[in-house]
């Protein structure tokens, strides 16, 4: 989970590790394309306004490294993202999403990019 708004993140890591998911947190872009290349997480949830390296920006980086190009993207901001000319991210939900929504859109993209992983 990438947001600067760490009243954000720490009770959405809370209820994402009580569903069973391993929640890794960064404060920016910057941060996350950190713990991205070290730890390669199967989706990332990101905010679009942040300081140091934008969600933009973060998933531009994303899709142009072939280690990390096909990871899913849940883009979760309160504002409207520009749209971008390539496919940077794979569903976009607006703040404040409900925890269901969110959870059901995590569900369905690493169940999506598990059965098109190769056996």
């Amino acid at each position: 989970m990438v947001d600067d708004d760490a009243r954000i993140l720490a009770p959405l890591q809370v209820l994402l590790e009580a569903a069973g998911y391993r929640v890794l947190l960064a404060l920016n872009g910057a941060a996350a394309v950190r713990v991205t290349d070290l730890e390669h997480p199967d989706l990332i949830v990101t905010d679009w306004m942040m300081p140091v390296l934008d969600g933009v920006a973060f998933c531009r980086r994303l899709k142009a490294n072939g280690a990390t190009a096909r990871i899913p993207v849940v883009m979760l901001t309160a504002a409207v993202p520009p749209a971008p000319t390539e496919p940077l991210w794979n569903a976009l939900l607006r703040k404040p999403a409900s925890l269901e929504g969110l959870i059901a859109v995590i569900h369905e993209l690493l169940s999506l990019r598990r059965s098109a992983m190769p056996p």
